[in-house]
C-alpha cells in the first residue's frame, strides 16, 4: 500500500464533525474597508461520491469593490478534495495565483480577465477556464456579477474522476463564448453552496459540476484523439500544451506573434509545432490568427464607428490594403459595402408600406423585361 493510498483511506474512514461553518478569514486577502469582512462567508459543504470519497466546496461572497486572492496554500487548496466557489458582485476583483485553475462565468453584465501578457473580455454567459501556470485577475464590471470556481489541477481531476466524466479529467484553458445553458446550470450549482452551511451527503453538487465541465469540453474529444501519443494520458498532455498556445493566440491576435515563441510554449521545434497544430486543429497557427483577427474586424465594422484604416491597425494588420483583401475574402464583400448593407438592414420600416427608406422600386421597363408575358407571378 502506497502512502497516497493510505492517506486516502484514512481520510475516507475518518469521522469528521457533522456541522461545518468555519470562518477562515486568514485564508482570504480582502483589500477593502474592514467592515466588508462581515459579509464574506466561508461555507463548507461536502458532497460524497459513492460513500468513499468526498469533495469539499468552500463558498464565499466577494462583495462590491473588494479584492480576493486565492492561492494554493491559503484555502488549503493543495489538497485534492477542495474547490473554492466565489460569487463576485459588481466591481469585485478575484486574483488566482499560479497553481490554481479558475473557472469564471459572468451571470450579469461582463467581466475581464487580465494576465501579465494579455486580457480577455467576457460577456454574459461566456465561460472561461484559466491555466495553472499563470496568475489571473478576474475583474467584474461595475454593473455585473460573476461566478468563479477555483482549485488545483489535482482537485479538478479528482472531481471529474469521481463523477465518471468522459474527457474532463483535465480542465483545459479556453474561452467558450455564450453558453447560456451551462451558465444556468452553474448558477444552480452555486446557490446551494451559498445558501446552506452544509450539504449532508448530497451527491448532486459534485456530479452536476463534473457534468458541466464534461459538457463544456466535449468538443475537445476529437482533437484529443488526433494528438500524438501512445495512450490517452499522453494525448491529453500534448493537447494541453497545444491548447495553451491556441488560447494565447485568441487572446493576443491583435499583436505581432512570433511562431518561434509559440513553438517554445508548446515545447516543439517550429516545423514539428506547425505540423502537429495543423493535424490537431485542422488549421495552421497563422490561419487561426487570421481567423480571430477577421472575426474581430467583423465585430468592429458592425458595432463601432472606427474608420477602415483604424480597424486594420487595431486588429493587427500592417496595411489597409492587406486588410481589405483579407476582409473581402472573409465576408465576400468589401468593408465599405458590408457597412452599407448593415445600414440598410438597420433602417426602420415604414408602417404603411413595410419598406425601408433605402428601397428603390423597380422600373416598369425592368419589370416588363423580367416578365415578358406581362403577367405578374401569382402570390404563394
Amino acid at each position: 500500500m502506497t502512502n497516497r493510498t493510505a492517506r486516502c483511506r484514512t481520510a475516507a474512514g475518518s469521522n469528521e464533525p457533522s456541522s461545518r461553518n468555519n470562518i477562515r478569514r486568514a485564508s482570504l486577502t480582502t483589500f477593502a474597508h474592514p467592515s466588508t469582512m462581515l459579509y464574506v462567508d466561508y461555507l463548507a459543504a461536502t458532497a460524497h461520491d459513492n460513500g468513499s470519497a468526498s469533495m469539499r466546496f468552500f463558498a464565499m461572497r466577494a462583495i462590491a469593490g473588494s479584492r480576493t486572492v486565492l492561492d494554493p496554500g491559503g484555502l488549503q487548496a493543495a489538497l485534492d478534495d477542495r474547490l473554492s466557489v466565489v460569487l463576485c458582485e459588481r466591481g469585485a476583483i478575484v486574483t488566482t495565483l499560479p497553481g490554481v485553475i479558475p473557472l469564471a462565468c459572468p451571470i450579469l453584465g461582463g467581466a475581464s480577465v487580465m494576465t501579465s501578457e494579455w486580457n480577455v473580455q467576457l460577456g454574459k454567459a461566456d465561460v472561461w477556464a484559466g491555466d495553472a501556470q499563470t496568475r489571473h485577475d478576474i475583474i467584474v464590471s461595475p454593473r455585473g456579477a460573476c461566478i468563479v470556481i477555483a482549485g488545483t489541477p489535482a482537485a479538478w481531476s479528482a472531481l471529474c474522476r469521481g463523477a465518471g466524466a468522459r474527457w474532463s479529467a483535465v480542465l483545459f484553458p479556453a474561452t467558450h463564448r455564450f453558453v447560456p445553458g451551462l451558465c444556468r446550470r452553474l448558477l444552480r450549482v452555486v446557490r446551494p453552496c451559498l445558501r446552506e452551511p452544509q450539504l449532508h451527503g448530497d451527491k448532486h453538487v459534485a456530479h452536476e459540476l463534473a457534468s458541466i465541465v464534461d459538457d463544456l469540453q466535449a468538443g475537445f474529444a476529437p482533437m484529443i484523439e488526433r494528438c500524438p501519443g501512445s495512450c490517452l494520458i499522453r494525448k491529453k498532455a500534448v493537447f494541453l500544451r497545444l491548447q495553451r498556445v491556441r488560447n494565447f493566440i485568441s487572446a493576443c491576435a491583435h499583436h505581432d506573434l512570433d511562431v518561434g515563441k509559440l513553438a517554445l510554449m508548446a515545447n516543439y521545434s517550429i516545423g514539428h509545432f506547425i505540423t502537429t497544430y495543423r493535424s490537431v486543429f485542422d488549421e495552421t497557427p497563422y490561419s487561426n490568427l487570421s481567423r480571430h483577427r477577421l472575426e474581430s474586424a467583423s465585430t468592429l465594422l458592425s458595432g463601432s464607428s472606427l474608420g477602415i484604416a483604424d480597424i486594420a491597425q487595431t486588429i493587427g494588420f500592417q496595411s489597409r490594403s492587406s486588410f481589405t483583401r483579407a476582409i473581402k475574402k472573409h465576408l465576400g464583400s468589401s468593408a465599405t459595402q458590408f457597412r452599407e448593407n448593415l445600414a440598410v438592414v438597420a433602417q426602420p420600416l415604414d408602417a404603411e408600406t413595410g419598406l425601408g427608406e433605402g428601397y428603390v422600386p423597380m422600373r416598369r421597363a425592368s419589370w416588363a423585361s423580367a416578365f415578358p408575358s406581362g403577367k405578374e407571378p401569382e402570390p404563394r
